[in-house]
């Protein structure tokens, strides 16, 4: 600042600083606003989409069982179900025999309560490329086909199960070269209604790491 200029000539210089801060700060006040706005659209954008994702994933889960309920849905995808049968508690099994995964033992116990005499039932199970050495320690299995993914085992029983009887089933099958994959999917449903159901997957002991596992409903 020049002390000896005059009067006039120091006060105009003043006022030119004091402008150019002004306007220095409006440049960096409206950058940062600017900033400030592209941040909270970036939340706002990625909120909605979790949100969005979060009501299909609930409306898709809230609405399945009545979906499979429809009649354009009943042959599509799903196993045609058992009315005369229904389980107390299922343990359902799988055993990786080696780390490869080329062999594995299915093996699925089933409480049964019968609400209609039957004498037959039948038990499904899926496989990535074979399944073999179906298994039924109750009854005999007569024939086994595939039905929509699913090697569908049906058992005659022996004799006849009446209203509100109750038998315990197992139902056992070789899985080959199923779980070859770092990544694999594997499919239990049912064709009968189920209250209790525990899964369980033994994995060989010759694998050093964890092996994470996760199961869906639905």
């Amino acid at each position: 600042m020049d002390y000896c200029a005059p009067p006039n000539r120091r006060c105009a210089i003043i006022v030119g600083v004091i402008t150019g801060w002004d306007r220095v700060y409006e440049i960096v006040a409206g950058n940062v606003w600017a900033a400030v706005a592209a941040v909270v659209a970036l939340l706002a954008a990625a909120i909605a989409a979790y949100t969005g994702d979060q009501i299909r994933s609930g409306t898709y889960w809230a609405l399945k069982p009545v979906a499979r309920r429809l009649p354009w849905n009943r042959g599509s995808n799903a196993l045609s179900s058992s009315a005369e049968l229904s389980s107390e508690f299922t343990l359902v099994q799988l055993f990786l025999l080696d780390a490869s995964g080329c062999r594995a033992r299915y093996q699925k116990t089933t409480s049964f309560v019968a609400h209609r005499p039957t004498t037959t039932c039948q038990e499904a199970v899926t496989a990535e490329h074979a399944a073999a050495g179906f298994d039924t320690m109750r009854g005999t299995i007569v024939e086994t086909h595939v039905e929509r993914g699913f090697h569908v085992s049906k058992i005659n029983l022996g004799n006849s199960i009446n209203r509100g009887e109750r038998f315990t089933n197992v139902y056992s099958a070789d899985l080959l070269d199923s779980f070859t994959r770092p990544h694999e999917h594997w499919t239990q449903e049912f064709t009968y209604p189920t209250e209790h159901l525990i899964l369980q997957v033994h994995f060989p002991r010759v694998s050093a790491q964890p092996v994470p596992f996760i199961c869906r409903d639905g």
